[in-house]
């Protein structure tokens, strides 16, 4: 990059660590002065901006018409220089300018939804700006960064069970059912026992150890109807993609007067269940199965025409990471998630299916506390167009259209 080509300002910051409310946020502006003169910038301040913009789109007649609302959650300006100030050391042609923020105290999750005629942000950035003298755009530059709201309770499970497993108690769901391959014929029995652990709110960026224990047992048949090798219906399954175990979000939005709540919508896949592409998806999934058992009816003594049905068993084990924003209520948007877990069998309508709410909390402790050791290093599941742009933060500033 040649001299010409070296922007006046740059912020530098990183934007991908995750920020937790409360947190002093440490960076610098460099200011390059040789182009700095050349734009004619007469000052430079920084901008903390946190909002929450809604969204909602309704057909009125023959026009769509778009409410938006927006809510400040935090918004600060400093002047970090201005012309005739400080210049460079003789030896260099940049300024460094260190500047501190200090987040608000009690913050939203960032997060970025959207659905057909709505869409919801909380976003933070920083921007630093550079005011240029007479009608020219103003230089600026941006820097989108997540918060995560400070949760003790799940800070301590998350160092505890990152740490040592889970040695509490557990919970228990079980399902079951008849189903049969066809739509004549007599039914077979499927049963299914999901165990977690006994929580009442999962904190995300966390392990979560899980089981699931599926039985089936035949429809009545002659022990040697079924050949040697034979898959035996239903035959639970062996593979990670012969289950699915997904997580869904529902959403609440409101925009001046309007409102709006989402269908549950899967945005996550769990505990490397179903198929996918990404290397050591599936890593942590065991499969535990026991050989097949007949069990003899006893309703005749005669061996040759003595019918039973055979038993098959297996237990799965595997665990799963939230990595979405924990759930949070605020004026204008409400979040909730639940989780579903499918076992398909050949067949019409032949699934087992758990489903069941998530409470999801934060991972973090508030800063400066005994549980602190800085911003978590996983980043939270966010679009990259968070990063890309601050589009939900507008000021009525020279340079923002």
């Amino acid at each position: 990059m040649g001299h010409d080509d070296i922007p006046a300002l740059s912020l530098v910051f990183n934007p991908r660590i995750a920020r937790v409310p409360g947190e002093v946020l440490q960076g610098e502006v460099h200011l390059y002065f040789p182009t700095l003169l050349s734009d004619n910038i007469e000052e430079v301040h920084l901008k903390l901006r946190g909002s929450v913009v809604t969204k909602i789109t309704r057909q009125q007649g023959q026009n769509q018409v778009t409410r938006r609302q927006r809510e400040d959650l935090a918004r600060e300006t400093v002047s970090l220089w201005q012309k005739g100030g400080a210049y460079p050391p003789p030896d260099s042609h940049t300024l460094v300018l260190p500047f501190r923020f200090q987040l608000p105290s009690n913050l939203p999750p960032s997060c970025s939804f959207g659905g057909y005629h709505w869409s919801a942000t909380i976003g933070y950035a920083l921007e630093a700006v550079g005011e240029r003298s007479g009608l020219h755009f103003n230089r600026r530059e941006f820097a989108s960064f997540p918060v995560l709201p400070a949760n003790p309770e799940g800070a301590g499970l998350r160092s505890f069970m990152t740490m040592e497993g889970w040695h509490g108690g557990w919970t228990t769901l079980e399902r079951r059912a008849e189903i049969r391959r066809g739509i004549w014929g007599d039914y077979s029995e499927v049963k299914a026992i999901l165990v977690l652990p006994a929580l009442e709110a999962f904190p995300i960026q966390t392990p979560i150890p899980f089981s699931l224990n599926i039985v089936t047992i035949t429809k009545a048949m002659k022990q040697d109807d079924i050949k040697e090798g034979e898959p035996i219906f239903p035959a639970p399954p062996t593979l990670p993609k012969d289950l699915e175990f997904e997580m869904n979000r529902r959403v609440y939005v409101y925009a001046r007067g309007w409102s709006r709540t989402s269908d549950d919508s899967a945005i996550a896949r769990l505990g490397g269940f179903g198929e996918s592409i990404v290397p050591q998806y599936s890593a942590n999934v065991q499969f535990e199965p026991m050989d097949k058992v007949w069990i003899p009816s006893q309703d005749s003594h005669d061996e040759k025409k003595r019918k039973g049905q055979w038993k098959q068993e297996t237990t799965v084990k595997s665990v799963f990471v939230i990595t979405q924003p924990p759930a949070f209520s605020t004026t204008t948007i409400n979040t909730s998630y639940s989780a579903e877990l499918r076992i398909d069998f050949p067949g019409i309508g032949n699934d087992l299916k758990f489903k069941f709410p998530l409470n999801v909390i934060s991972c973090v402790a508030p800063p400066g506390t005994q549980g602190w050791d800085g911003p978590p290093p996983e980043p939270l599941d966010l679009p990259p167009s968070y990063f890309a742009s601050a589009d939900w933060h507008h000021d009525d500033e020279k340079g923002d259209e």
